[in-house]
């Protein structure tokens, strides 16, 4: 029987704007576009977000586009204060059509204890 690993680490860069954000509880849920290193993670993987804060993956969803994300996903726990319509502009001004073709993916993030 196979031991269970550890979760996977990995550096996630966040805009201090949106990192504030996260770390008052306000925005849980990272969006990115499908790049081959964001499909690679998974639940439970650690982000340390800025090299400092740790906060576990606890759910990815990765989805065509980001009208389809945000059908899904609520906005205000993506960028609070911006309605859906707001958030999809926002994006797509942020991503082009080719990167946004990659895909869209949701990362929903909760707090994690401290890397040792």
């Amino acid at each position: 029987m196979k031991e269970p690993s550890e979760p996977r680490q990995k550096v996630l860069w966040i805009k201090p704007e949106y990192l504030q954000e996260i770390l008052a509880g306000r925005k849980t849920i990272e969006v990115r576009v499908g790049y081959s290193n964001i499909r690679r993670l998974q639940a439970g993987d650690i982000l340390l977000l800025n090299q400092e804060h740790p906060y576990r993956i606890r759910r990815i969803c990765i989805y065509p586009d980001f009208e389809r994300l945000l059908a899904q996903e609520p906005a205000d726990r993506i960028a609070p204060g911006l309605s859906a319509q707001e958030l999809l502009s926002a994006l797509r001004a942020l991503y082009p059509p080719e990167k946004e073709a990659l895909g869209a993916v949701a990362i929903e993030l909760e707090p994690a204890s401290p890397i040792r």
